[in-house]
């Protein structure tokens, strides 16, 4: 039984490493957008954002924006601070939840000894382990999103807005979870390249 519950644990560590590496994406463009206007940007003045919607590291926040800057690059277009045609800003938040997790329970195989009257002597039986049904239990986690917005800088309105959600590993966001989540959100961005 001993090597049955090993297996499974190892099966269900592989599952949850295999389910943590999981981010969905997803893009929305305002009706009648034609990119072809856009070739600039700049991120929007850290001021007018509150602090409590970003990520509290400084290593993390100039990663997200490098990785982003850098995936608007291969698209065409170039990062400046004079009259940029769209502001760019993110924000990234972490919901906590609970998942209902399902595994199945083995009873332990034994061996067990008898005395036989008949014969006059011990004799052994083994029993091997069987099936017992299955327990739910909660696993804790927690899931991240992270939300990048493009905003037209002459009117003012949201043009593109794309999200990443996926579960993280850590107490916050990780750089490395934060430039896979960009990447993801990216490859759905629809740019005409020149």
């Amino acid at each position: 039984m001993k090597k049955y519950f090993s297996i499974s644990l190892l099966a269900t560590g592989i599952l949850f490493a295999v389910a943590s590496c999981n981010v969905t994406s997803h893009v929305e463009v305002a009706q009648g957008v034609n990119f072809k206007n856009y070739k600039t940007f700049a991120w929007a003045n850290d001021s007018s954002v509150k602090k409590a919607d970003r990520t509290n590291s400084d290593i993390v926040d100039n990663n997200i924006k490098n990785s982003v800057g850098s995936e608007l690059e291969e698209k065409g277009w170039q990062e400046t601070d004079q009259q940029p045609d769209v502001l760019l800003d993110y924000n990234v938040t972490v919901k906590k939840g609970v998942k209902h997790e399902t595994a199945p329970v083995y009873g332990y195989p034994y061996t067990g000894y008898f005395y036989s009257p008949w014969r006059h002597r011990m004799g052994y039986y083994y029993n091997p382990g069987f099936f017992g049904g299955y327990t739910t239990y909660n696993v804790p986690f927690k899931d991240g999103t992270l939300t990048v917005n493009m905003v037209d800088a002459k009117t003012d309105k949201l043009i593109w807005q794309g999200w990443a959600t996926g579960d993280i590993t850590s107490k916050n966001v990780t750089s490395k979870e934060a430039q896979a989540d960009v990447k993801s959100i990216f490859k759905k961005l629809d740019l005409p390249n020149e």
